[in-house]
């Protein structure tokens, strides 16, 4: 049984914010660097969706839960859940050889002739576990031990501890030893605690208490939206805008022609600037040369609204349930 992995809202709207910003903006390299590292861990996350097919079929499986642990938040990549024990899994996919070092516990990469330290997953799945255990005893779930593993998905990751971090030997694997270490925890904690039963019912619990992480990201990022680049984007060639003319947008670079290019540019206005929009709004954000358009276009989507002439206003949030 699994809660479905979904890109997190965060990518969807720093996605957003990259394709907007103009090439020139100061900011524009951060973000996208920004956007390829949380993507990378995103799909480090799918790939190992594969090697969960060699798991027993009643482990239930929730992905990217975010929980309020007293004033602070924290994040969970993976939790697998069992009538025995709870896995907490951190999951990486980076390339390169990863170095586990336990003198000042640090997590090292060496990539491309370049070294780099990032934050020690082991320490950052422990704090997890303290705050998962926090939760639970809250809740008064906590029956079940909690067990934390750091899964390196990258094909390319070459690993190594320092011979005296044991802790780096037992927790840190690759997405092909998860079925091993897997039946290895299950050795260890051979007798159910609790029902299948009672399984679903904490993770209902942790599923009630989870949120996303859905900032207003222009403001987090400190993004006047007035510099967001205005138009609808050509799907053939992305970074020409396209005209509406008799009907249809059409794109004078490479002739693509559609009636719905629309929809996605109101989906950016949606993440990046507000899910409602008025008439007026709208002719100025999609670059239209009346209102008279604008109002045909609107109107078409069926959209809820609320005010009436000039203080309408429509009620985007439809069309994000169309948002790949």
């Amino acid at each position: 049984m699994k809660k479905e992995r979904k890109a997190p809202i965060f990518i969807t709207k720093l996605s957003k914010l990259v394709k907007r910003i103009p090439p020139n903006h100061f900011k524009k390299q951060e973000f996208q660097d920004l956007l390829r590292n949380h993507s990378s861990g995103f799909k480090g996350e799918q790939s190992l969706e594969y090697f969960y097919r060699y798991l027993p079929k009643d482990i239930l499986y929730l992905h990217g839960l975010r929980i309020l642990d007293g004033e602070y938040f924290f994040q969970m990549d993976t939790l697998l859940i069992t009538p025995s024990f709870i896995t907490i899994l951190e999951i990486k996919y980076m390339a390169g050889h990863l170095y586990f070092e336990d003198q000042f516990f640090q997590f090292i990469r060496t990539y491309a002739e370049k070294e780099e330290a990032f934050p020690n997953p082991i320490d950052q799945v422990s704090r997890q576990k303290i705050h998962l255990s926090r939760v639970l005893e809250q809740h008064k779930m906590n029956i079940l031990p909690i067990e934390t593993l750091v899964v390196m998905t990258h094909p390319a990751a070459i690993i190594e501890a320092a011979s005296g971090y044991q802790e780096a030997n037992e927790k840190v694997i690759k997405s092909s030893s998860l079925q091993q270490k897997y039946e290895t925890l299950l050795q260890k904690y051979p007798n159910e605690v609790i029902t299948q039963k009672q399984v679903k019912k904490l993770a209902r619990l942790l599923l009630k208490l989870s949120s996303s992480y859905d900032p207003d990201i222009c403001e987090l990022f400190q993004v006047n939206k007035n510099e967001l680049s205005k138009g609808v984007f050509c799907p053939t060639c992305p970074h020409s805008i396209m005209n509406y003319t008799w009907g249809k947008w059409h794109c004078s670079t490479c002739n693509t022609s559609s009636k719905t290019a629309h929809i996605e540019a109101l989906q950016d206005y949606a993440l990046l600037i507000s899910n409602h929009i008025s008439n007026y709004e709208f002719a100025w954000y999609l670059n239209l040369q009346s209102s008279n358009q604008a109002y045909h276009l609107l109107r078409s989507l069926n959209l809820p609204s609320t005010g009436t002439n000039r203080s309408r206003l429509y009620n985007l949030t439809p069309l994000l349930e169309k948002t790949t």
